[in-house]
């Protein structure tokens, strides 16, 4: 079976979908999916569903919708004489068994540490295609089709900054090879969207810079600071300050990477000392998310 939530839920069974329909039910599924293995208490379901606010009814309503989701997860499988089924009850609340690789947030986690290794390695050619792998394993903003609590939404908020970081660290990699007529538009896209991110604003100043553009590329520099001074109360980086006088200055070694230096060092090491990468591993701990 294939639990799926980067992107809208979804739970397969071979050709068999078996994902609920009811918002509660989803929600619930949901949750206990990102704590797979673990138990989620009866309390912290409460919490999830009612936001801290549940109706006299509501442990009655959250034995209802166990019992409809292990009718939807086990089906005829269940009765006497079979192994328990995939939702389990426990004394302080339940727990959902899954398989290894059966959700795909964890086969998500396990590529991205895998490219993560490679990229410390200094294989960046290899590191992009293993953390593009990754960023495909998406489908849409995670569980974007269920309705949520602060349980989940401070799991979606964890995972979702990770999955940016993913592409930063992509894009950093890709700038290295000397690829930035490569990602400039997607530089462009996403520094529109996220547009305080200084590491993205980084990358979208020297690959302007380096596609003849150092106009564009202060340019760039510029809406950062004055966005960060109006959001943030705040200043860009001493990096992106040293960044911005060597555009100035056109500073030789801003220029692309010959191939003959492409494990030699990052593109931007001129600005600080080599960033490790991230050793992270799943973005989980203990089963529930935490912030």
């Amino acid at each position: 079976m294939e639990f799926r939530v980067l992107g809208p839920l979804s739970i397969c069974d071979g050709e068999c979908h078996k994902t609920p329909t009811a918002p509660k039910q989803r929600q619930l599924l949901s949750l206990l999916a990102l704590n797979a293995n673990h138990v989620v208490s009866v309390t912290q379901i409460l919490e999830e569903i009612w936001e801290y606010r549940p109706p006299s009814s509501a442990v009655a309503a959250v034995h209802t919708y166990v019992m409809q989701l292990r009718r939807a997860l086990d089906g005829a499988r269940r009765g006497p004489g079979r192994k328990p089924g995939r939702l389990q009850t426990h004394e302080q609340g339940y727990q959902l068994k899954l398989g290894s690789g059966e959700l795909d947030l964890d086969r998500y986690e396990q590529q991205v540490r895998a490219a993560r290794a490679t990229l410390e390695a200094g294989e960046y050619a290899e590191a992009v295609e293993q953390l593009r792998a990754a960023e495909m394993m998406w489908t849409g903003p995670m569980l974007v089709d269920v309705p949520t609590g602060p349980w989940l939404r401070a799991a979606i908020e964890v995972v979702e900054r990770d999955r940016l970081d993913v592409v930063h660290q992509r894009l950093r990699a890709e700038l290295h090879l000397g690829r930035h007529h490569e990602v400039l538009g997607e530089l462009t896209s996403l520094v529109h969207r996220y547009g305080t991110h200084e590491g993205l604003v980084e990358h979208l100043m020297l690959a302007l810079y380096r596609s003849g553009r150092q106009a564009d590329a202060l340019m760039a520099y510029h809406r950062l600071r004055a966005r960060l001074r109006e959001e943030l109360d705040t200043r860009p980086s001493e990096r992106l300050q040293h960044l911005h006088a060597h555009i100035l200055s056109g500073h030789p070694r801003l220029e692309p990477p010959s191939s003959s230096s492409v494990r030699g060092r990052l593109s931007l090491d001129l600005l600080a000392e080599r960033p490790a990468a991230s050793s992270r591993g799943s973005v989980r701990s203990g089963g529930l998310v935490r912030i």
